[in-house]
């Protein structure tokens, strides 16, 4: 038997449903976004892993200058048909997370509804972090939106279940599992075609604990600001759902020329053996 609360976990924090996600909620979300990051008049937002685009034409209809970034084809087609639909300035780009070219010009990065996390590991969840630093601006900030692990692990349980896909021509099969050696909640999906035939697909998330994700923050040159239980600005602890975490690119100064030697005892410099 399917417990009704496992399902509607999963299913609020890690799916784009337009029925469980409505434009208020959207709103409100973005309400919270917008002051957690500051945002002046016109700031340039990345919306990293964007989905359909929901937020990021949310963001667009206040006047910023946005970029949805997703390997999604499928969500990036509704996203760039619904931003036409409203004549919004807006763009679309497919990338990977790890792989946007932008340097010193974003004011700031999100990166919301779980989509940090979702890459192969741990490794390419930092390079991505990493182009994040590169493409922000000295001072601009980056701003992660999770399930809060400490609140799923008191609450999960193994289950499985079946729903209609969109337009009710195929069924998926989910089964969900959390592993707790590498900290991921894996989802093991078959889809069930009209003509009977199955299509295996496998989605996973790393859930990070915040000392783990600030640990990577640093590691990445992103300096840690300040952590949410939700948009609402509630406080972070295990009875949040949510983990929202708000990073910074430090106002660099260049660094100061630095002898490759310095530090070594006297009898390694140079030559890297001691004189005899």
């Amino acid at each position: 038997m399917v417990r009704k609360e496992a399902l509607s976990w999963w299913r609020m924090h890690l799916e784009d449903d337009p029925i469980r996600r409505p434009a208020a909620q959207i709103k409100s979300l973005i309400d919270g976004l917008e002051r957690f990051l500051a945002l002046e008049p016109r700031s340039r937002v990345l919306d990293l892993g964007c989905g359909s685009g929901r937020r990021t034409l949310e963001l667009a209809r206040r006047g910023h200058r946005v970029l949805g970034v997703d390997y999604d084809e499928r969500a990036l087609a509704l996203a760039r048909a619904a931003a036409k639909a409203e004549k919004l300035n807006v763009h679309f780009l497919k990338a990977q997370a790890s792989a946007i070219s932008y340097r010193g010009e974003l004011d700031a990065v999100v990166s919301l509804d779980g989509a940090f996390g979702q890459s192969s590991g741990d490794r390419e969840d930092l390079r991505c972090l990493e182009a994040v630093r590169r493409a922000l601006k000295p001072g601009g900030k980056f701003l992660a939106d999770a399930i809060n692990r400490e609140w799923l692990l008191r609450h999960f349980e193994p289950n499985f279940w079946e729903r209609a896909e969109e337009g009710g021509a195929a069924v998926a099969l989910d089964r969900i599992s959390f592993d707790f050696e590498k900290g991921r909640l894996d989802n093991h999906r078959t889809i069930v075609h009209a003509d009977g035939k199955r299509t295996p697909a496998f989605l996973s998330v790393r859930l990070y604990a915040l000392t783990e994700m600030k640990a990577q923050l640093s590691r990445a040159g992103l300096i840690y600001r300040q952590c949410w239980g939700g948009f609402d600005g509630s406080a972070y602890g295990m009875d949040s759902p949510r983990l929202v975490v708000l990073a910074e690119r430090g106002r660099e100064e260049k660094p100061a020329k630095r002898d490759e030697d310095e530090g070594l005892p006297k009898a390694l410099r140079i030559k890297g053996r001691r004189n005899r």
